[in-house]
């Protein structure tokens, strides 16, 4: 049996969950890389590449019919080793889309954009282990 113990903890600095304008759900974190990031147009293009669906099917969850929840994926060059990642959904965020945000999306990021210095001012590790 494994034992765990409070410094195994990692409490981590969530934003909160926006509703916008247009319906759209959103959770927007702010990434510092430990390298420069390339131009805008390059990072828009790895942006989409990381869009995510997720399918409920009606077998497993007994709902009418199989139901498709999307993460779009924004990211925003703020400075030379800054930006702010946008995780969007069209409906309200399901548990799988928090899940994605906060921990496979950071891991994910790192192998397109370079080394994660921080996520919300957090260091790396408390959000990627």
């Amino acid at each position: 049996m494994r034992k765990y113990d409070a410094s195994q903890i990692k409490v981590r600095n969530i934003p909160q969950l926006e509703q916008l304008e247009d319906g759209k759900c959103c959770r927007t974190y702010v990434y510092r890389f430990t390298n420069r990031l390339p131009e805008q147009n390059f990072i828009g293009q790895i942006a989409n590449s990381l869009h995510k669906s997720f399918i409920f099917t009606k077998e497993v969850y007994e709902i009418p019919e199989d139901v498709e929840v999307c993460a779009s994926i924004l990211i925003e060059r703020l400075q030379d080793n800054e930006a702010r990642v946008r995780v969007l959904t069209d409906s309200p965020e399901e548990s799988c889309i928090y899940i994605f945000g906060t921990r496979t999306l950071p891991r994910k990021i790192e192998e397109k954009l370079g080394i994660i210095q921080s996520i919300q001012g957090q260091e790396r590790e408390t959000w990627i282990y």
